[in-house]
């Protein structure tokens, strides 16, 4: 049999590789969470914690690879998981343990979660956030900036270590359902998962609360309506009720800032710096009537599920009843631990570092150091180390403006998709690559025609806005079809004014797959080239059910 060969480079992107061996493994873009480039810190800092974080995790859990590791070129973040190399009988009882490991674990992972590791993550949150940074010399105050390597290791094992077991329990059920009914009821079940309260729930009610509140006085709402972040807060004055908006608004971004419109970037800023974005869903949801309500919406979802639930039971075969009872409650664990574990972790922990590095790059500011505070984002980890140790910053001053350059410039290329060697054609196809990152969708030979996912029912033709960052959103007008590089929970209330979603990347077990369920609009996922062959004004027809997606006009 003839062994794949590495996929040819482009000429306008080179590629270096990390390690001797690196060209041999199987490499993928991970536009689901960084489609753009990183800041040089993010590279040095957050990338390499993800890798040591999550390679820890999948030990732990058995799985059958041995690292999970993330590799920067020209600023874009690629993945890869190494396989585990070991005989057959070695393998199969690894497979084994893993399964075993993912009941054990599965059965009591979101308590786990919101009693043992949410609390955890949290509390080294607040350690950040409540540091006294004045009292520290600018060498301690950059070594402590340096331990935020050990604690997003940290952050990112719980990340792995919750998310595993209840995805892996949701393909071993995607599984049980094809052998004993059909691939329609296997989409169809995706649907058991839907209605339980989680993170973006609760973002959703208390944004829908607030603006009932606003709604109530007329004057208030248009005097809402009518402002303006300023210096990045948003600030009522002159109504009687200003003081009490300022007061629930202040509360409400203190809870639900800790996020960004970019997506593990600590390079840019947090709703809670520049809450433009906050407020412009909340103008949204403030001009939706009261047939909107999402609490609703929510109870229909959880209705509808377990009527679900008693018709598989009626549609299988008795003796796979108790099965089928038995790994439910496993399988509805997931959509929970999927939120939370992402405002969590994902969105509140990296705008979190990025508030204690920026007490360094203000240091540095203030000190003459740095030209600007943000220009701490383009410093390497070990150059802050070697501040920690007594360097100057000065020292690399100058290479502050190139690197800046550098990333405007890789902002116009258009990466590869997979790099390095493909599995060969007859391996096993990894659930967690298909199902989760969306990889492995057949592509199409009409050039009008996308093929993708098929991550959300139903049918719809409309016109197609391509919305590459939550600051072009405001384009979306009631019942367009977006399409978008991904999605993300600060997305969710986008779904609420689309028709459907169609993304370049992302399964049918991805953010923009449940979120699309949770509306009951059409998604079609994992494109790879949906945002690069649609144009805005375009009409489309987007069909969930068969995953593709046409250009008509």
């Amino acid at each position: 049999m003839t062994m794949p060969q590495p996929l040819p480079i482009p000429d306008d992107f080179p590629v270096t590789w990390d390690r001797p061996g690196d060209e041999q493994l199987f490499w993928a873009q991970d536009v689901m969470h960084q489609p753009y480039p990183i800041t040089p810190l993010n590279e040095t800092l957050h990338q390499p914690a993800f890798s040591e974080g999550a390679s820890r995790a999948v030990a732990r859990l058995s799985m059958p690879v041995d690292e999970l590791r993330y590799s920067v070129h020209n600023g874009y973040s690629y993945f890869t998981a190494r396989p585990v190399m070991l005989p057959p009988e070695e393998m199969d009882a690894r497979f084994q343990e893993m399964q075993r490991i993912t009941i054990e674990l599965g059965s009591t992972v979101l308590q786990d979660w919101r009693q043992t590791f949410e609390p955890r993550v949290l509390a080294l949150c607040d350690g950040i956030l409540q540091h006294d940074y004045d009292a520290l010399t600018t060498a301690d105050l950059a070594r402590y900036v340096t331990s935020f390597y050990d604690i997003q290791v940290e952050f990112f094992d719980i990340h792995m270590r919750v998310n595993i077991p209840p995805m892996n329990a949701v393909f071993g059920f995607e599984e049980f359902l094809s052998e004993f009914l059909d691939q329609e009821a296997v989409m169809k079940s995706r649907l058991l998962q839907a209605g339980f309260d989680n993170k973006s729930v609760q973002y959703g009610g208390a944004i829908w609360d607030l603006s009932r509140w606003v709604r109530e006085d007329q004057d208030l709402a248009t005097l809402v309506k009518a402002t303006q972040p300023v210096d990045g807060a948003v600030s009522l004055n002159d109504h009687p009720r200003a003081s009490e908006f300022n007061e629930r608004w202040q509360a409400f971004t203190k809870e639900y800032g800790w996020r960004s419109d970019f997506f593990f970037e600590i390079g840019e800023p947090s709703w809670w710096e520049d809450q433009s974005t906050l407020l412009s869903q909340f103008k949204h949801f403030l001009g939706q009537d009261d047939s909107a309500d999402p609490y609703a919406n929510h109870r229909r979802h959880a209705e509808g599920r377990d009527a679900l639930a008693a018709e598989f039971e009626a549609r299988l075969p008795e003796p796979a009843v108790p099965q089928f009872r038995a790994m439910l409650p496993l399988v509805q664990q997931y959509i929970p631990i999927a939120e939370d574990h992402n405002f969590t972790i994902d969105q509140k922990s990296t705008a979190v570092i990025r508030f204690g590095v920026q007490q360094l790059g203000k240091r540095l500011a203030l000190e003459g150091e740095l030209e600007d505070s943000e220009d701490v984002f383009y410093l390497h980890l070990d150059e802050i180390d070697s501040i920690a140790g007594g360097a100057s910053a000065s020292a690399f001053k100058d290479q502050i403006g190139p690197r800046r350059q550098t990333r405007r410039d890789q902002q116009t290329r258009r990466p590869p998709m997979l790099i390095g060697t493909p599995p060969p054609p007859d391996a096993p196809a990894d659930p967690l690559v298909t199902k989760f990152f969306g990889l492995g969708a057949e592509a199409s030979t009409d050039a009008r025609t996308l093929k993708g996912n098929a991550c959300s029912a139903g049918q719809i033709t409309g016109t197609a806005k391509v919305v590459l960052s939550l600051d072009e959103s405001d384009k979306l007008e009631p019942g367009d079809i977006m399409v978008c590089p991904m999605t993300m929970p600060p997305w969710t209330p986008l779904f609420d004014i689309v028709g459907a979603v169609v993304a370049d990347s992302g399964g049918v077990l991805s953010h923009c797959a449940i979120v699309a369920r949770e509306y009951g609009i059409p998604c079609v996922a994992g494109t790879m080239t949906g945002t690069q062959a649609i144009k805005d004004g375009m009409t489309i027809r987007v069909d969930g059910t068969a995953g593709t997606v046409e250009i008509i006009g």
